[in-house]
């Protein structure tokens, strides 16, 4: 009886590829976006405090205090608001695996204030002078904001679930007022714009519509830095302090600087100009 040999025994046939039809995200597209937008500026506030007293029949200076360190510490301000825009991008699809780059440019509706107090020191000079109050404002506006970003994701079904950070830059808007507690306060208005740049990273999801339609949800983390220093100061003019006779000028001269970050929110819609579909084999 002959033994079987090897090459007589069947051979399985490899089971073939699986061919399918993903959904086509190549190519450059372009659309709108709205959403909202919860921002924090936190604003630092050092300066300093200087105390003079004249007499009230001349200019004499009978005492200067010199400049002497003032802190207010940090104070936050929740900027909020709705923002739009508009953004463009280009997609590179390998089967399922989409990676792309997009910019985007948003009007922003972000505003918000937040305020902080520093109680002067009691000057002596034969009698005390009473102390007071000065209050610092900050009043906060993102007039606008943009970001640079790569994307990768993965295509499931109609749907592209994606990863993105990158570049971020936008202008704030910042207005500070100081004023004191004392009557006869001269408050100074300082208002600065500083366009900053900065980064961001996010996630989404964009479900393909009909025909070359798609929408979009999606969420970014921005920080734009610290916005550069600008000065503040205010002055009073107690009269008759701390004697008939006696005039009591107080001057604050100091340096604001804010830090940006924000939590963006927002919907869109994009117009792709590439394939509706591709042949994925796996």
């Amino acid at each position: 009886m002959q033994p079987a040999m090897a090459a007589d025994l069947p051979v399985k046939a490899r089971p073939a590829p699986v061919v399918a039809a993903v959904y086509g995200w190549e190519g450059f597209y372009i659309g709108g976006n709205f959403g909202y937008s919860w921002g924090r500026a936190r604003t630092d506030l050092d300066g300093t405090l200087r105390q003079q007293v004249f007499r009230t029949a001349g200019p004499d200076l009978v005492f200067d205090s010199g400049p002497l360190a003032a802190s207010f510490g940090q104070s936050s301000a929740n900027v909020d608001g709705w923002i739009g825009g508009g953004q463009i991008g280009f997609n590179w699809q390998r089967d399922r695996w989409v990676y792309g780059i997009e910019a985007d440019i948003q009007a922003s509706g972000e505003k918000g204030s937040s305020s902080a107090s520093f109680t002067t020191p009691i000057v002596n000079f034969q009698g005390i002078v009473p102390g007071q109050v000065l209050t610092l404002t900050a009043d906060h506006k993102l007039r606008w904001f943009g970001t640079l970003r790569p994307r990768i994701g993965m295509v499931q079904d109609r749907v592209l679930f994606y990863v993105t950070g990158g570049l971020a830059y936008g202008e704030l808007e910042s207005n500070f007022t100081a004023t004191s507690s004392l009557p006869g306060t001269t408050a100074t208005i300082v208002s600065s714009r500083n366009t900053r740049f900065g980064w961001t990273v996010g996630a989404g999801a964009e479900a393909a519509l009909w025909d070359r339609w798609s929408a979009k949800l999606e969420y970014l983390y921005m920080d734009l830095g610290r916005f550069g220093g600008s000065g503040v100061s205010a002055s009073t003019n107690q009269l008759n302090t701390p004697l008939v006779g006696f005039n009591t000028v107080t001057t604050f001269t100091g340096t604001a600087s804010t830090r940006f970050t924000d939590h963006i929110f927002r919907v869109g819609l994009n117009y792709r100009f590439g394939p509706a579909a591709v042949t994925a084999r796996y």
